[in-house]
């Protein structure tokens, strides 16, 4: 396979995270073009019939809430921790944030929550990482990221309160401006 892509031209810089995706009968074999490189034995000799496309990676993640940005993000490695998805977010908001309170929402296929299978036992999980202690970081740190999870940065209870506060305020000056 390497020897394909290097007699291909290589892969083109303008693939984000590439993948390689080898087509042997009817199974296909995945894996990165970064892990290819950094690991030659996962290298395999090609066969009649086999093929072989390098395409840019579809998986993304989504991120909600109190994050520096609230969008779709797109894998730029093969492997994706919790506390690298809040930093492609953007981090959490100073102002709004709870770090207390950070939500993954993963949804896992039918197939996987079927009885006698190893695994989770409902299709909608819900992770919460506290990122105001060591042992939430280094969590965070070594908790994968999935294709299409959620990750969710919870408003402070104190930025609620500070709304609430805000607003009995604002219908105080009203008052006051229509009784002078």
């Amino acid at each position: 396979v390497l020897g394909l892509i290097a007699a291909g031209g290589g892969v083109p810089d303008t693939l984000s995270n590439p993948q390689v995706r080898l087509q042997r009968g009817h199974k296909i074999y995945s894996t990165s073009v970064e892990k290819l490189y950094q690991n030659p034995s996962l290298d395999s000799r090609l066969r009649g019939g086999d093929k072989v496309i390098v395409e840019a990676d579809d998986r993304y993640f989504l991120s909600l809430g109190a994050t520096g940005t609230e969008a779709q993000i797109p894998f730029e490695s093969s492997n994706v921790s919790a506390l690298d998805a809040i930093t492609k977010a953007g981090g959490i908001s100073d102002t709004r944030g709870d770090p207390q309170g950070i939500l993954i929402l993963r949804e896992y296929p039918s197939s996987a929550v079927a009885a006698g299978v190893r695994g989770p036992r409902q299709q909608r999980v819900v992770f919460t990482l506290d990122l105001t202690n060591a042992d939430g970081l280094f969590s965070a740190r070594n908790f994968p990221i999935h294709h299409k999870d959620l990750v969710l940065a919870t408003e402070s209870p104190i930025t609620n309160a500070r709304t609430v506060l805000q607003l009995v305020g604002s219908v105080f000056g009203v008052a006051n401006t229509v009784t002078n």
